[in-house]
């Protein structure tokens, strides 16, 4: 039997030269893998918006006999998943020790590629336009990640205060966490960063900004999470890896393509913003620049052909 990994690096390198409607069915099998593991044929067809006959010819495009064939390889990545941290990291250990690195960064890089294709293709662009339609009309945006997801909400609040000043990140210093909350009112919005397994807090402030009728903005791994349960706008980043550990990539691909969305309709107030943010760092002189942070004695050298 093929292994998933392997059938999934298949379907990927030959997706080009795919016909169209093998390409739909191909798309939606990689973005679906436990559908496929648990659906009947039929169904899934319908789900990916092919006819059955589809899945067949998808298998024997792949030199598969038949369509119970191409649907092994998905079940025995459903059975096998390890769950936890310590059995996933155990999994990892023993193909190491069976020298598979190449095979485990193979995985990585296709997992990843799915996981975007997934994230951002699987609703279309629409959920992320109305995302940012409710994001640029709050009157103050607090942004909350925790654990692992702290980055991105750290990205994405350091960039948006470039050209914003109504964002405030949620951090919690000394426990203050709820403190940091207490002033959201109505017209105030949240933007919520959490996949499993959920932090608390997030949870609990995507409750108590429904409870002060505040807009709730939830970036998350699935539309039944604890976030999405109370949400306003919701959008789901695939978090599906062959580590031991969730993926964060998605999350923060999604986090950027809202910041690009915002710029690209913010006018001319947010290149004012960004313009001043510049000046401000460039006085603070935030960055490293080539000559200009050279010792002068550095510089002198340079001129004279030192190196």
């Amino acid at each position: 039997m093929i292994a998933f990994s392997d059938l999934a690096r298949r379907i990927t390198e030959h997706y080009p030269v795919l016909s169209p409607k093998l390409q739909q069915a191909a798309q939606h099998v990689l973005r679906r893998p436990d559908d496929v593991a648990l659906m009947s044929m039929r169904r899934l067809a319908a789900e990916a918006g092919v006819h059955p006959s589809t899945m067949i010819r998808l298998a024997h495009a792949f030199g598969l006999p038949g369509y119970g064939d191409f649907r092994e390889p998905f079940q025995q990545r459903l059975r096998s998943r390890p769950e936890g941290y310590l059995a996933r990291a155990r999994t990892l250990q023993a193909r190491g020790a069976e020298d598979e690195a190449p095979r485990l960064l193979d995985e990585v890089l296709h997992s990843h590629l799915g996981n975007l294709r997934e994230t951002f293709e699987s609703a279309g662009p629409k959920p992320y336009l109305e995302f940012v339609e409710d994001l640029v009309a709050a009157r103050r945006l607090f942004v909350v990640g925790q654990r692992s997801c702290f980055p991105v909400a750290f990205f994405f609040s350091y960039v948006y205060r470039m050209f914003r000043s109504n964002g405030i990140l949620l951090q919690g210093p000394g426990g203050t966490f709820a403190d940091e909350l207490r002033t959201l009112r109505s017209g105030d919005a949240t933007f919520a960063i959490s996949v499993q397994p959920y932090s608390h807090e997030t949870v609990r402030a995507v409750e108590y900004t429904k409870r002060q009728g505040g807009k709730a903005l939830v970036l998350t791994d699935s539309p039944v999470s604890p976030l999405a349960r109370y949400a306003d706008r919701v959008l789901i980043a695939a978090v599906e890896t062959p580590s031991f550990f969730h993926s964060m990539t998605p999350a923060m691909a999604a986090a950027e393509a809202l910041i690009t969305l915002m710029v690209a309709r913010g006018g001319a107030p947010a290149l004012e913003s960004i313009e001043e943010s510049e000046a401000q760092l460039e006085e603070f002189k935030a960055y490293w620049h080539q000559d200009g942070d050279r010792p002068r004695s550095a510089r002198k050298r340079g001129r004279k052909g030192g190196s």
